[in-house]
């Protein structure tokens, strides 16, 4: 079984200072560069079968481009103790309409 989720990797003039962000969060799990993403859909535990069908699936959705804009950060915290950052994007209908037809 595999743990998948839809995602877009973001240009480096978003990761750049999401890395800076990260640097001054104590306790927190450090994400690398190439880990850093904008999630568009959790799925969930899948089968090889399965996900080679969501690949085919993608591979299908199509949408205009559109920027990516920072809005907000905050960490997610368990009992009390932060664990990891997160960073918000600006809504914008372009992103939108990518996530309607990812979902």
């Amino acid at each position: 079984m595999h743990r998948l989720f839809v995602a877009l990797r973001p240009p480096e003039a978003i990761r750049d200072p999401l890395i800076d962000t990260m640097e001054g969060l104590d306790g927190a799990r450090w994400q690398s560069d190439e880990q850093l993403h904008l999630t568009l859909r959790f799925v969930g535990e899948v089968n090889r079968a399965q996900g080679n069908d969501l690949v085919s699936a993608l591979e299908a959705v199509r949408a205009p481009c559109f920027t990516l804009q920072l809005r907000g950060v905050g960490t997610f915290e368990r009992k009390g103790r932060t664990t990891a950052p997160w960073a918000g994007v600006e809504e914008s209908e372009p992103l939108a309409i990518l996530h309607r037809r990812v979902e």
